[in-house]
């Protein structure tokens, strides 16, 4: 995980979530490391201030970087060429709960679309949602709640040569990924500010759509359990 990038992307998300104003909702954020695989997992749960605990909306997600990317990243840093780009798995579960009667689907989906906003060059794909309830020992009516799922991968952009990018910081057309320049700190440094500006802008994006899906969960007009006296 050379230069952290994958740490840098996690910090980057966590400060896009907080700029959006979302609440992180029961445990706090977590950073699992696979002993065996060597993979990488950031895990978190948000939710839109002021809602209750547990709250009625809320999306949890889930970055993996995998052992293969990290060793790709590596090579692309020491100017090596990759047959694969090195890439972030991405999952996002949006859950709706507290229900006292069974939801209208088609109305929760209506505000989810079936595929995210571009995440570089790549949408997450939506799953069919899935209905839970709970049923309470002591008389009293049933918990429901519905999740819909988002999964998919982010693939990190690649460095360009300094030649193909106009003053603006635009990459010129025609213009394809570049090594990054082998044992030079200088090219190297350079490449690492090039991904991370990109990284920076894509996850900032959604952080900003994750909100907006959660406000227009909370604006249906759904049935649910009436609250604590906190709450």
């Amino acid at each position: 995980m050379l230069d952290h990038l994958f740490l840098d992307a996690v910090a980057v998300l966590r400060s896009a979530l907080d700029a959006s104003l979302l609440e992180h909702a029961g445990q706090e954020d977590r950073m699992v490391y696979d002993l065996l695989n060597g993979d990488l997992v950031w895990e978190a749960s948000v939710s839109l201030p002021g809602d209750s605990d547990p709250p009625r909306v809320s999306a949890d997600l889930n970055l993996d970087w995998p052992s293969w990317s990290q060793a790709a990243w590596r090579a692309v840093l020491a100017g090596e060429s990759v047959e694969d780009p090195p890439e972030v798995g991405v999952e996002l579960v949006f859950r709706v709960q507290r229900l006292a009667s069974r939801p209208d689907l088609a109305q929760v989906l209506q505000v989810l679309p079936e595929e995210s906003p571009e995440l570089g060059a790549e949408h997450l794909a939506r799953s069919a949602p899935v209905l839970e309830e709970a049923v309470r020992e002591d008389p009293g009516p049933s918990e429901l709640a519905v999740e819909v799922a988002y999964e998919g991968t982010y693939r990190v952009p690649l460095p360009v040569s300094d030649e193909a990018v106009d003053e603006h910081g635009t990459v010129l057309p025609g213009w394809v990924p570049q090594r990054a320049g082998g044992g030079d700190a200088l090219a190297r440094a350079s490449a690492t500010r090039q991904v991370s500006a990109a990284v920076e802008a894509t996850l900032t994006s959604m952080a900003s759509w994750v909100a907006s899906a959660l406000v227009r969960l909370a604006d249906l007009d759904l049935d649910y359990l009436p609250g604590t006296e906190e709450d």
